[in-house]
């Protein structure tokens, strides 16, 4: 079992339009000692709204989702909340994503592929306030 370098609780905001992606990311996360699940949103409006209602440390986005994308999210939260870490989490990995990632203070960015053995680390880095971290 790895180590925690994280020694509070940690409340994340999922969001992602596919319920199955949702479910797997919550199960993956849950698994560190210190992350709860505090919400989950299926757009990145709903994300918004969940985000100004629970104020999340950590807000996991998808970059691809309906009503508005992540990135757009992304944007908005981090201007309402400048103090909520942001994950994409997403299928796209070329540079135009990671660019535009970076671009509006997105702290980390992993590939789906990668999410099982990286998520956590992801997370744990954004709450850190490490610099950008991108898992392909």
């Amino acid at each position: 079992m790895t180590v925690s370098r994280i020694d509070r609780k940690v409340r994340i905001l999922i969001a992602d339009d596919h319920p199955i992606i949702r479910r797997v990311v919550r199960s993956t996360l849950q698994q560190h000692p210190h992350f709860e699940i505090c919400g989950e949103a299926v757009n990145g409006a709903e994300a918004i709204e969940e985000a100004k209602k629970l104020k999340p440390d950590v807000v996991v986005l998808n970059v691809s989702m309906p009503v508005m994308n992540g990135f757009e999210a992304a944007r908005e939260i981090k201007t309402i909340l400048p103090e909520s870490a942001i994950v994409i989490l997403s299928q796209n990995a070329d540079q135009h994503f990671i660019a535009e990632a970076k671009k509006v203070g997105v702290q980390a960015y992993v590939s789906k592929t990668k999410a099982g053995e990286s998520l956590v680390k992801a997370v744990e880095g954004a709450v850190l306030g490490e610099d950008f971290l991108f898992v392909e």
